[in-house]
């Protein structure tokens, strides 16, 4: 049975992705889109693996049965696997997701990990457009990138609400406070505050993983996201929400066990004492729990601040 594309028509094999990646630009280097073949793919393919579900994700999504007579609850509990009718993008427009990607790799590099997770959309333009190694965005690339942002992520599977109202929202100027040690910011009021509250009674163990999310930082990780799916915008939707989506720009932040790494947004973070103790003292009111009908992952790092 053919995947439903990004347009609603059958896609064809995902075999042709290595042949279209090669339509990409070179990591780093600005380059026509007619070069850079296989080597812009080679650089993004070796952190591409599909891995099976963390054995502690199964022990977490209890009632097996039951949840595998729920299509939702299956994909959840299985959201790095393809589904028959997941939707996947066309493959003429696999080259300007690997192009888009890299571009917004290079936009986070020239301005900071920390800055970008503030940036707008226009931000991102214009530092596009100001440096030449990054390169502006071709009207293409930007067709593409209004189009993904409008399109309602309930076509892919993702049920959450929408919570950016316009491609050129701004993070609000003055709201925000940066965490030393996280490079993150936290909005100013309820979100620090709870924050400070986690870290009072945890310790400096608890880490902020994760904060405010601007709109390119929410493009650049579901892009991510979609580069490693091939393509499957539902496979990455059920991972991360779609720009426009993400509570993270509303006042949420992740947290984890300070040098868990990685592992910190993996199931294998309950098994710390700072996921036993946010859980304990109440702290994990899960936004995108073990059988939540959004259509996302389960996130047990993800703490809602409210909205």
């Amino acid at each position: 049975m053919p995947h439903q594309n990004y347009n609603g028509h059958a896609s064809v094999d995902r075999r042709t992705f290595l042949k279209l990646a090669g339509s990409a630009i070179l990591s780093g280097t600005y380059l026509p889109l007619s070069s850079g073949l296989k080597t812009a793919w080679a650089l993004e393919a070796s952190q591409c693996q599909s891995h099976a579900p963390d054995q502690g994700v199964k022990d977490a999504l209890v009632g097996a049965r039951e949840l595998t007579r729920d299509p939702k609850s299956l994909k959840i509990r299985f959201f790095d696997r393809d589904f028959k009718d997941d939707v996947f993008l066309p493959d003429n427009e696999m080259p300007l997701l690997l192009s888009i990607h890299l571009r917004f790799k290079r936009i986070q590099k020239q301005i900071g990990h920390a800055n970008f997770c503030l940036a707008g959309f226009d931000d991102a333009l214009t530092c596009a457009r100001t440096y030449g190694n990054i390169g502006a965005f071709s009207s293409r690339e930007l067709d593409f990138l209004e189009k993904l942002f409008h399109r309602s992520a309930g076509d892919y599977g993702f049920m959450g609400k929408r919570t950016i109202p316009r491609l050129t929202w701004q993070v609000p100027s003055g709201d925000t406070v940066k965490i030393q040690g996280s490079g993150n910011y936290l909005y100013k009021g309820k979100s620090q505050a709870l924050y400070k509250d986690i870290r009072k009674k945890i310790g400096t163990e608890a880490v902020l993983t994760s904060g405010i999310r601007g709109v390119s930082k929410q493009f650049l990780l579901f892009l991510n996201k979609a580069v490693k799916s091939r393509g499957n915008l539902s496979m990455a939707s059920r991972s991360l929400a779609p720009p426009g989506y993400s509570f993270h720009a509303t006042g949420d932040f992740d947290m984890g066990e300070k040098g868990f790494g990685v592992d910190n947004f993996t199931e294998k973070f309950t098994r710390t004492r700072v996921y036993s103790r946010l859980s304990s003292l109440g702290y994990i009111r899960f936004r995108y729990g073990p059988k939540n009908h959004l259509g996302v992952r389960y996130e047990p790092w993800h703490v809602e601040v409210g909205g």
